[in-house]
């Protein structure tokens, strides 16, 4: 193989979903580097590949990365695969990547798997164009804010979600949304309890709120744009998003993000939100 970083999709549940070019380069390579050595070993001992594993994750990435650049100069191949999927894409790899073309050195692509793609092709929402989030920010504050920015960008949004927060970032999505929103939703994709939802947001809560077993697993959420015919009458009113707003982040953060989005001047939101701290 040539001197270079590989860099290898692998599957996300059904490892019967790599694919032979992937097989081929994994067996070639002189290292394979791994988000985690211990889930790796499996998928490679399934098809008898026996390698040197190194460890890069991402709390170790930048120090690995200056590592396996010099395995790289030395004249020897690295692959790097992460626990699932494509490496880089909400998984990490992007810094070693970055360290790769920083020293002008090769990194080739080997594409396959990915969570994100899978889902959206079935999802039936416009594809001509959309935005990727990976992993909403784990505070309520931070999360409904990115929320009310997705909203006003009226752009099909994907995302991805774990078990235990799938129903709290359902609920503050329906605070924004509204229960009345197209939303697609994959579970376990590829996998034995694989499970998708399609249909309006607040349904679509109902339904696993009510059933434990659908809240178990890996969660890509996708939310489809407004039509253009109804997208003015859904807009969230300046005082309602603002009340959400104050609910969760200060004032002086409430009044700064709602007069960004709404593009009103501080002065009157910030006035606004005096009257409803008076109201409540």
């Amino acid at each position: 193989m040539k001197p270079a970083l590989y860099l290898i999709a692998t599957p996300i549940g059904n490892r019967e979903d790599i694919s032979m070019r992937a097989l081929h380069v994994l067996k070639n390579v002189d290292i394979i580097a791994c988000e985690d050595t211990r889930h790796s070993s499996q998928l490679l001992s399934e098809y008898g590949i026996k390698k040197k594993l190194i460890a890069l994750h991402q709390h170790n990435e930048l120090d690995k990365a200056e590592h396996i650049t010099n395995i790289v100069v030395d004249g020897k191949s690295v692959a790097y695969i992460s626990d699932a999927g494509t490496p880089a894409i909400s998984d990490p790899g992007a810094v070693l990547v970055e360290h790769f073309h920083n020293l002008k050195l090769d990194v080739f692509t080997i594409p396959g798997p990915s969570a994100l793609i899978a889902a959206f092709s079935i999802s039936g929402f416009e594809t001509s164009h959309f935005q990727f989030f990976g992993f909403l920010p784990s505070t309520s504050g931070k999360r409904k804010k990115t929320l009310i920015n997705i909203y006003n960008s009226n752009i099909t949004t994907i995302f991805y979600e774990s078990p235990h927060r799938i129903i709290k970032t359902l609920k503050a999505m329906r605070e924004i949304f509204g229960n009345d929103h197209l939303v697609f939703i994959a579970r376990e994709l590829t996998k034995i309890f694989e499970s998708y939802y399609r249909g309006k947001l607040g349904e679509l809560i109902d339904g696993i709120e009510n059933n434990k077993d659908n809240q178990k697993g890996e969660f890509v959420l996708i939310v489809s744009s407004l039509k253009k015919d109804t997208q003015k009458e859904k807009i969230i009113p300046v005082e309602e998003a603002l009340k959400n707003t104050l609910n969760e982040i200060s004032l002086k953060e409430s009044v700064n993000v709602i007069s960004k989005i709404y593009n009103i001047s501080k002065k009157e939101i910030y006035k606004l939100a005096l009257e409803i701290k008076k109201n409540e």
